[in-house]
């Protein structure tokens, strides 16, 4: 009996791989035709083709089911090997835990590539940064259009851009991707760069500022993208001295367990956002509400040094890899709330300037849009010391529409790194 239904099992999952290889597009459309307004809409611009979008989810789905088939047959051949040697018979309960763990970790890993995955740990159950990063990153993927860019960075890239407005103002020119992660100082590009090789982008966009290089390292990337191929680079180049040593560790923990990686995203799914997110809620709730006094704290922290130097150099780095991928740079020299600026030492914006005049000098492939070419920002159009409102957000993303009209009709091909 439990032959018949391991064999049937198996028999509707190849009749459902049949089914989506030779059927599977024609279904999609039919399906779309009827809920594709409805998924759009839901998908607040990270797609445009609901067909494609059904067709490759399903596509997903067949494939963590085949993959959880193979991971459940491994338990029985344990077994066999484990009556064959009577000295081992005790410990099986622990071969078969240990192999388990092992192949959760790996059934985890796996889905962690695909956006119905992500799809499943987010819907409902409140904002992610790692989840929202991810699905957004595999929906690009898969996006045929071209030319595309993406948007790259800390939390400013998404508060000053309205990816959703933006790809309706360039409609068919261009594609963009808001693929911000909060926190990003200027190395944590670097660790982004390896996210974005697949989506193969004709062009990263990022909204920059002294916060980038100024302000230290500690943050969220680090633990949640540092991996062991990091760690090697790391040592030649004298990187993991500057980074903080907890989310090094953190981040190749979670390189070789992905069930830590995404234990925050998976603990949100099952036990809400609410006590996940309960020690940033009580962060922002003791901020200070005067932003002068606010913009003296961070003003204080934003020194030149030997981080700074590390931070440029990570940067130039990043610059480099996209010039050899054939990726144009959009660098756009921004600011943050004219309260915390006038705070800031002179000395860094000089230094900052004169950095970004040589990475234009250096790589064909960056533009350096310089900050008295933004549209103008006063106090009144920030929330927080970094952050503008949503009237702020529309006017800058209007004039980014319009400034990427210009650099398509001209941008060549960016030529390889000298």
């Amino acid at each position: 009996m439990r032959r018949r239904v391991i064999l049937g099992a198996w028999g509707m999952l190849l009749l459902g791989w049949l089914i989506h290889v030779t059927g599977g597009p024609m279904l999609s459309q039919l399906i779309a035709a009827r809920v594709g307004a409805a998924l759009l809409r839901f998908a607040q611009g990270k797609f445009n083709d609901p067909a494609l979008f059904i067709h490759r989810r399903t596509g997903e789905v067949l494939w963590l089911i085949t993959l959880a088939f193979l991971c459940a047959a491994a338990h029985p051949l344990l077994e066999q090997l484990i009556r064959r040697r009577a000295s081992v018979v005790r410990w099986g309960w622990a071969a078969h835990a240990t192999l388990g763990f092992a192949l959760l970790n790996l059934w985890v890993g796996a889905a962690g590539n695909t956006a119905v995955f992500w799809g499943v740990i987010g819907a409902g159950a409140g904002f992610q940064n790692l989840m929202q990063f991810h699905f957004k990153r595999i929906v690009f993927e898969e996006n045929p259009a071209t030319p595309r860019a993406v948007l790259v960075g800390n939390s400013q890239t998404r508060a000053q851009i309205d990816e959703r407005l933006l790809n309706d103002r360039l409609g068919t020119s261009l594609w963009t991707a808001e693929l911000h992660f909060p926190g990003s100082h200027a190395y944590d590009l670097l660790l982004i760069e390896r996210q974005l090789r697949r989506a193969d982008p004709q062009f990263v966009i990022c909204y920059l500022n002294e916060n980038y290089f100024y302000n230290g390292t500690a943050g969220e990337t680090v633990p949640n993208f540092f991996g062991v191929r990091d760690l090697l680079d790391g040592w030649r180049s004298d990187t993991v001295r500057h980074l903080e040593g907890k989310g090094v560790f953190y981040g190749l923990l979670g390189d070789v367990l992905p069930l830590f990686r995404y234990r925050e995203a998976l603990a949100q799914r099952v036990i809400g956002a609410s006590a996940v997110q309960l020690k940033q809620s009580q962060y922002n709730t003791a901020l200070a509400a005067d932003l002068e006094s606010r913009a003296r704290e961070a003003a204080g922290k934003s020194r030149l040094g030997g981080e700074s130097e590390f931070q440029k150099a990570a940067f130039e780095e990043f610059v480099a890899r996209c010039q050899r991928a054939n990726r144009h740079v959009i660098i756009l020299d921004g600011q943050c709330n004219p309260i915390l600026t006038r705070q800031l030492d002179p000395a860094v914006r000089v230094d900052l300037a004169a950095f970004l005049n040589q990475m234009k000098a250096r790589y064909a492939n960056v533009v350096v849009v310089p900050g008295n070419a933004l549209p103008p920002q006063a106090a009144a159009d920030y929330e927080d010391l970094t952050h503008v409102n949503p009237e702020a957000q529309h006017r800058f993303t209007a004039w980014l529409a319009e400034f990427m009209k210009t650099q398509l009709k001209k941008a060549p091909a960016a030529p390889m790194n000298r």
